[in-house]
C-alpha cells in the first residue's frame, strides 16, 4: 500500500467534504503539569512497593557490604535502562528515580561499610562524591543530575571537614559553580549535561556556605566531638577569588577596558564584598550567584541568589552579638551604602545609562 502524508490525507478529506477548514497544528501534545505530577507521584510510589517488596525478600543484602554494592551498582544499571527506554515518561522517570536513589543508599552503605576505619575519615566520603560525580555525568535525566551533583557537592565538603580542609569544599564548589555559568554559552550539545549539574553544584554551595553562615557544620549534626578546622578564613577568601573572577570576566564581555575607571571600580566593590563576606558568610557566594544568573538571564539562577543573600544576611543579623540600637545602626549604614553606589552606578559609572532609568 502507497503511504501517503498527513496533508494529502487532509486534502481528500476535505474533498469529500468530511473536514473544514486548515489542518491542525500536528506539533506534540504536552501533557498537563498537573497529570505529570500525578504520574511522578505513582512512579515513586510503585518504586518504593517495589523496593520495600524486594528488600524484605533479600534481606541479607544488608548485612553484607559486598552485597551491598553488587547489588547497589545492579540497581543503579536498571536505572538507566529505565531512563533509556522511556527518556519522556513521567511515570517512568519518577520510577527510575526512586530506584537509583535506592541503589546510591545501597552503593552508599558498602562503601562507607567497607572504609569505615579510614584513617582521616575523609576516604569513603570523597569515594562517594567521585561517584556521584559521575552518575551526574552518565544518568539521562535532568533531576537525577541535578541531585548527583548536589550530592556530590556535599559529599566532598564533609569529606572535607572530617580531615581538617574544611575551607578547600567552598572554594573549590565557588569556582565549579561560576566556570560552569560562564561557560554555559559554550558547552553547545553538552548544556543539556552541564545545566543540571550547574544546578546542583549551587545548590551545594548555597548549602556549605548557609552553614558557614549561621556558625555551624555538618560535623555537629553527625557527630558530639567537634573536629578543628584549618584556616578557616580561606574559604570564604577563596569564594571572594571565585567573585573577582567572575565580575572581571563579565565585565570583559560588556566591552570595558581592563584600565578603565569603571572597571577599576568595579572589581574594587566586588573585592570589597568578598572582604565583607570574612565577617558575613555567603554573601559573596550569594553575590555571585546573583550575578550570573543575570548575566545568563536564567531568573531561576538569579532568585536562588537572591533567596541565599537573604538567607544570608538575616542569618548574620540575627547572631550579631550587639544590641538592637547598633543592629539598627549597622541596617542603616547598609541601606546609605547601597543607595550611595547606585548613585555613582548610574552618575558616574554609565551616566548614558543613568539618564535613560
Amino acid at each position: 500500500m502507497k503511504s501517503t502524508s498527513a496533508a494529502e490525507l487532509w486534502a481528500r478529506l476535505a474533498s469529500a467534504g468530511l473536514t473544514v477548514g486548515e489542518m491542525p497544528d500536528t506539533a506534540e501534545v504536552h501533557t498537563p503539569w498537573y497529570v505529570r505530577v500525578m504520574l511522578g507521584i505513582a512512579g515513586w510510589l510503585a518504586a518504593l512497593f517495589l523496593l520495600g517488596f524486594v528488600g524484605m525478600a533479600f534481606a541479607f543484602v544488608m548485612q553484607s557490604r559486598t552485597a551491598s554494592l553488587a547489588v547497589g551498582f545492579m540497581v543503579i544499571t536498571a536505572a538507566y535502562a529505565v531512563f533509556r527506554m522511556a527518556p519522556r515518561n513521567d511515570f517512568s522517570a519518577m520510577f527510575g528515580l526512586a530506584v537509583s536513589f535506592a541503589g546510591q543508599g545501597l552503593v552508599m552503605f558498602g562503601v562507607l561499610g567497607y572504609l569505615e576505619r579510614s584513617p582521616t575519615g575523609a576516604t569513603p566520603w570523597l569515594i562517594v562524591a567521585a561517584i556521584e560525580a559521575a552518575l551526574a555525568l552518565v544518568m539521562p535525566n535532568f533531576i537525577h543530575r541535578v541531585v548527583s551533583a548536589y550530592a556530590a557537592g556535599v559529599a566532598l565538603a564533609y569529606g572535607c571537614e572530617v580531615s581538617g580542609a574544611q575551607a578547600a569544599a567552598a572554594g573549590v564548589l565557588a569556582a565549579s559553580v561560576a566556570f560552569t555559568w560562564l561557560r554555559e554559552a559554550q558547552f553547545g550539545k553538552l548544556g543539556a549535561v552541564a545545566t543540571p549539574i550547574a544546578y546542583g553544584l549551587t545548590l551545594a554551595l548555597m548549602q556549605v556556605e548557609g552553614l558557614s553562615s549561621f556558625r555551624q557544620s555538618v560535623t555537629m549534626f553527625l557527630r558530639e566531638r567537634q573536629i578543628p578546622v584549618a584556616w578557616p578564613w580561606i574559604g570564604e577568601a577563596l569564594v571572594a577569588c571565585a567573585l573577582l573572577v567572575s565580575v572581571g570576566v563579565l565585565l570583559s564581555r560588556a566591552g570595558w577596558a581592563p584600565r578603565q575607571p569603571r572597571t577599576v571600580l568595579g572589581l574594587a566593590v566586588a573585592a570589597a564584598i568578598g572582604a565583607a563576606s570574612f565577617r558575613a558568610p555567603g554573601i559573596a557566594a550569594g553575590l555571585m550567584i546573583v550575578l550570573l544568573g543575570f548575566a545568563n538571564g536564567n531568573r531561576v539562577l538569579a532568585g536562588l541568589g537572591i533567596a541565599s543573600l537573604l538567607v544570608y544576611v538575616s542569618s548574620y543579623y540575627y547572631l550579631l552579638d550587639a544590641t538592637l540600637l547598633l543592629k539598627s545602626a549597622v541596617l542603616a549604614a547598609t541601606g546609605g551604602a547601597l543607595l550611595a553606589a547606585r548613585w555613582i552606578v548610574l552618575n558616574v559609572v554609565m551616566p548614558k545609562e543613568g539618564a535613560d532609568a
